[in-house]
């Protein structure tokens, strides 16, 4: 909460109610009208009895309809151990016309408690109508900061409720609080503190997260350290997760802990809060927490009630052995250290590529965000790494190695390492025509700033100047070339060879029912006959559409004159795909290569025909 919400709830809670004779009010949290959460701390010395009275709302029952939960209730909590001690139900409540009343008492021994009462939703009922509806206080002129011209919190409810339904809110809400009682002989020995009581051995805490929350926090231990990890957040049944967080090892890019939203426990309140506790041994290194949350259900605005332990919404890490807790210490983190290329805030339809050079073996990082395919078997968007010379794949964002990336289920990302031998690299990203940078059609990925692909160093011995920038030039090793073929083509190049030579045929065309529609084949140019052809069974899956086909192999062809051809029918090629392209979308067409040194490669290919185009590098 904002120091101006302290305020107000400093305020609000300052006016007490009249006690019984010889007894003293140690906390008062009243009226619900402008916030949805109150709360205060005290310390017992002794044991002691309290006297709890409290009205609310809820647990309500009628002839259309049964709920036994409470909307507008209060609780005490545990300070050390974070649990419940008292909460009030439906069922340890008394019927007061529209709400209810607790009026008793609860005896608690030595120790450090907190007492809540929330208001975040309001439930009406009548004879034909049922209404639950979140009430969001940031639109309280309280909040903003010019409230004299603003309108009152309550006018929107009044808009669009009727009137009835706007009137009972403002005057229930304003009822509904929690005071606790004590005996004035014991009031000398209770203090008060302001919740939450940070626990012993507290090293790091991101708590009081907010809606649409990203949260990267690095630490290093310096030695071995058993660390307990106390992390609330959301999650619905049978769903991915919504508000959750893991902790990373930088020097490897592995998962060493994650909150398991599946195998968590209920966490009080509305169902889908969760609770997971974990004592997890770490080794000495670096590392970072990452938390998230969506857009909503947060400390910003609960939209059904809070769990337990509301003002630790997000993750509590400890370390119990003060050595071990001495070994540890925050640092400074950045998800673009290092960053040889980003190709981020990738929107629909793009096809984007930077090379770059590696002049040694070299550790490399990748994070890629993207979005898996409707039949959750490949990737929509997505990035990859080819070998700019034989255009062979060295790393891809493969859906089997992916994560939930936040949001809609179909957001996935990857994060994790690999090591490229010297060499030239071309990094693509593609996407199809929805759900992108700028244009989702779903629930945006936890950092969409980062749709896309970044790759950078990695590891303590990186350093800048084992790259270099890559401009994909004329492969001096390519005899002759047909790329970025589109529909109705039937395009050819001559080519000649002094020698015997092996020749790998790089290759992308369409096939269906197990027949070519674009391909191509080589001629002998001076008898027209076919001395290679492109075949489905020589094929394999060029990414994107089923239909996609790519060859990477070898032939041998003797000395003498040649020409390479690519023919296409009238749809899905180059420029104009009727469903997913492949991969590698500007080599679509055919490219020979010679599989000998460039130095000893003849001069330049024969002059094409008309009907022929020049070999070109893909932009």
């Amino acid at each position: 909460m904002t120091s101006r919400v302290l305020m107000i709830a400093s305020i609000l809670s300052a006016s007490c109610s009249v006690a019984f004779a010889g007894e003293k009010s140690i906390a008062t949290l009243k009226d619900m009208s402008q916030i949805e959460l109150k709360y205060a701390g005290f310390d017992l010395r002794e044991p002691t009895t309290l006297r709890i009275r409290s009205t609310g709302a809820g647990g309500d029952q009628g002839w259309t309809y049964k709920d036994d939960s409470m909307f507008a209730y209060g609780w005490i909590l545990n300070a050390d151990t974070r649990e419940p001690v008292w909460e009030m139900t439906a069922h340890n409540t008394q019927k007061h016309r529209d709400d209810r009343t607790f009026d008793g008492s609860i005896t608690l021994p030595a120790g450090s408690y907190e007492v809540y009462f929330a208001a975040c939703t309001f439930v009406f009922h009548s004879t034909f109508a049922h209404f639950n509806v979140n009430i969001d206080h940031r639109r309280h002129p309280l909040f903003g900061d010019d409230s004299k011209n603003k309108r009152h919190f309550l006018s929107w409810l009044l808009d669009w409720w009727n009137d009835d339904i706007g009137e009972a809110w403002e005057k229930r809400s304003r009822n509904w609080g929690i005071e606790l009682f004590a005996e004035e002989t014991l009031a000398g020995t209770i203090s008060s503190f302001a919740p939450p009581k940070v626990p012993g051995g507290s090293v790091l805490r991101e708590i009081g997260l907010e809606d649409n929350a990203l949260v990267r926090k690095g630490f290093t231990l310096s030695a071995p350290a058993e660390v307990l990890i106390r992390a609330l957040g959301e999650a619905k049944a049978g769903a991915e997760c919504s508000d959750y967080s893991w902790i990373v090892d930088t020097r490897t890019r592995d998962r060493v802990w994650d909150m398991d939203c599946h195998d968590a426990r209920a966490a009080g309140g509305g169902q889908k809060n969760i609770l997971t506790v974990s004592s997890l041994h770490l080794n000495k290194g670096s590392y970072v927490l990452y938390c998230v949350t969506d857009d909503s259900h947060s400390a910003a605005d609960w939209n059904v009630a809070p769990p337990y332990d509301p003002l630790n919404y997000g993750v509590s890490m400890s370390i119990e052995n003060e050595k071990e807790r001495d070994a540890f210490t925050t640092t400074s983190y950045s998800e673009d250290s290092n960053t040889i290329i980003s190709i981020v805030k990738v929107g629909n339809n793009a096809s984007r590529s930077e090379g770059f050079s590696l002049k040694e073996e070299t550790r490399l990082r990748i994070l890629a965000f993207g979005e898996r395919s409707n039949n959750r078997r490949t990737m929509a968007d997505y990035g990859a790494i080819v070998d700019a010379r034989t255009r062979a794949r060295v790393w891809t964002m493969d859906v089997d190695r992916t994560r939930y990336a936040g949001g809609a289920s179909k957001n996935r990302y990857i994060d994790e390492e690999v090591t490229l031998p010297a060499g030239n690299y071309i990094v693509t990203y593609v996407s199809d025509d929805s759900h992108a940078y700028g244009d989702w059609n779903d629930d945006p990925p936890f950092d969409p700033e980062h749709y896309g692909i970044v790759v950078s160093g990695a590891g303590p011995a990186f350093a800048p100047k084992q790259v270099a920038k890559y401009t994909e030039e004329k492969d001096r090793s390519i005899i002759a070339q047909i790329v970025r073929v589109g529909d109705n083509a039937d395009r050819s190049v001559r080519f000649s060879l002094d020698r015997t030579t092996r020749v790998r045929t790089y290759a992308i065309g369409e096939a269906q029912n197990r027949e070519m529609y674009d391909y191509g084949w080589i001629e002998d140019a001076r008898t027209g006959t076919v001395i290679w052809e492109m075949t489905f069974g020589m094929t394999f899956h060029a990414g994107g559409g089923r239909k996609n086909r790519m060859l990477n192999s070898s032939i041998v062809l003797e000395k003498g004159n040649y020409l390479l051809r690519y023919k296409t029918d009238d749809s899905h090629a180059y420029g104009d795909w009727n469903t997913d392209p492949p991969d590698d979308r500007e080599y679509y067409g055919i490219t020979l290569y010679r599989e000998t040194a460039p130095e000893e490669a003849p001069t330049a290919p024969e002059v094409p025909q008309p009907n022929s185009m020049p070999a070109q590098p893909p932009r």
